[in-house]
Parts: structure tokens; sequence; C-alpha cells
């Protein structure tokens, strides 16, 4: 049985928005921490050299992947503290629980930074593929005799739509990570990956359409903002987009991190359930004999 049934998706996403909206300093600790990935996405680098821009991503990624996973904490520590009701007391334990999410991170912070690593040389090598193959599709189907509106219009989906929703499609069996590496308990880096695509295999369908929805959410205001400095080139609409991307690569990833606890924690449920049946099973079969 899939985790999520129909209309559970809308309940998951309406949580994950008020437990967002309750934590806005980790939406913008997250969109701090993508200010050199947004950065790259306005560095013009020769083709020569491009690996140095996939290098740079993977670094880049690693950073916003260790708040990612103190969001991970802060998400949880919060779900706890609002089952005990001791978070009403003001800013000061709403403070303290950034802090404590902080250094539960900051405790996890080796295998964290490797599994970010790792998962940002996944992303990239996943979009390059993706881009490759998308590439030579439309290629193949655009004639030359194509309209100069209808080639505009795959161009724009070609590069702010596509590839990333291909690559989406591989990069979902590892969406977890980040709560297998704080909740989960899980250390080395293969356990992180292994534990997250075992959870996500029987679920994919459900899994990619949780992603999917904030992906191309945020694929379209970046294409809103990548406009506004085409229209308006200069120094400030330069460093004005980069900032608005961090923010949305921040508010995408704050998202994710809200959306894909509440997911874990259904899993957890689903998965504590099976294993209760699977034991009266056997009481009967015992008593039977």
């Amino acid at each position: 049985m899939a985790v999520v049934e129909e209309g559970i998706v809308r309940i998951i996403f309406g949580e994950a928005l008020r437990n967002v909206w309750r934590r806005p300093m980790m939406w913008l600790i997250l969109s701090a921490s993508a200010i050199p990935l947004a950065y790259l996405n306005f560095l013009a680098v020769p083709a020569d050299v491009q690996y140095l821009q996939f290098a740079g991503f993977a670094i880049c990624f690693t950073l916003h992947f260790l708040f990612w996973v103190m969001a991970v904490f802060l998400f949880y520590e919060h779900d706890v503290a609002d089952s005990k009701s001791i978070v009403k007391g003001g800013r000061e334990k709403r403070a303290g629980l950034y802090r404590q999410s902080y250094h539960e991170m900051l405790g996890i912070v080796r295998p964290s930074v490797w599994t970010g690593l790792v998962y940002g040389v996944a992303v990239t090598f996943a979009l390059m593929v993706a881009a490759m193959a998308i590439g030579m599709l439309l290629q193949s189907f655009v004639s030359e005799t194509a309209s100069e509106s209808s080639t505009i219009i795959l161009g724009t989906l070609y590069q702010f739509y596509l590839p990333y929703i291909a690559a989406d499609f591989a990069l979902v069996l590892i969406i977890l990570s980040p709560q297998m590496l704080a909740l989960g308990g899980a250390r080395r880096i293969e356990e992180v990956f292994k534990s997250s695509y075992s959870l996500v295999k029987d679920r994919y369908k459900n899994s990619l359409l949780l992603l999917l929805i904030p992906e191309v959410v945020m694929r379209t205001l970046m294409m809103g903002t990548s406009f506004l400095f085409l229209l308006y080139p200069s120094f400030v609409t330069l460093y004005v987009s980069m900032i608005i991307i961090a923010l949305l690569e921040g508010g995408r990833t704050v998202f994710l991190a809200a959306i894909f606890n509440l997911y874990y924690y259904r899993i957890l449920d689903e998965e504590k359930k099976k294993r209760r049946k699977k034991s009266r099973q056997k009481a009967a079969k015992k008593k039977k004999r």
C-alpha cells in the first residue's frame, strides 16, 4: 500500500506550508547558504574548463546540504516541541531550537559533508545526462523550418524546466538522504543512499510528485527573475537576481525538508503497521498449530 493515498499530497503540502511559515529564519539561513549556487548560475565559464564549474557546484552544494540537514533537525525538534507544548514560551525557546538543531548538525558534520559532496556530484551528473539527452531529442524533433516562436518556447523549456525535471526522475531515489542522516541514524554514504532508495522505490510515484511540485514552482519563478535581468541588464539587477535566486533555492530546500520530514514520519508509521500485522499473523499461525 502506498503511503500517500489520494488527497494526502495536499495534506502534506498544507502542513509543510504551515511549518515553514512558523520557521521563516530557516528559509533565510538556507537562502544564505545558497548564494554561492546562485552566483554559479550567472558565471560564464569557457567550455574547455567547464569541469571547474561542475566541481564548484558540488562543493557549494555541500555547504547548502549541511543546512538542509539542519532544517531536517529543526522541523523534527519543532514537531517534538509542539507535541509537548514547549514552543509557546516565546522567541528564546524558539531560538534555542535553532541553536540545538545547528549543534546537532555539527555533531554529524563529517558524514553530512561527504554525503553532500556525493549528492552534489550526483545532481551535476544527472543534470548533464538529462541536458544532453533532451538536447539531442529536441534537435531531432525541431526542423529547420520551425517557426521562431516555437524555437523560443522550446529553448525556454529546455533552459528552465526539462533537464531539471528529467534529472529529478533519478534524484528522487536519494531525496530522503538528509532524513536518513538526521533521523535515521545512517552515517556511511552507501548506507544513507541505500536507506533512501529502499524507502522510495516502493513509493516512487508519490515521492516524485512531492519533489516535482516545488521544483516546477521554483523554476517558474526563477525564469521570471532571469527575464528581469535580460530586460534590465546592469550590476544592480544582477545582484538583485542573484539574491532572488538564492531565496528561491533556499525556499525550495526548506519546503523539501518540511515535506519529506512529514513523508518520512508517514513511512515509519506505515512500516510499524506492517510489522504489527506480520507479528499478528505469525501469532495466529502459532495458535492454529
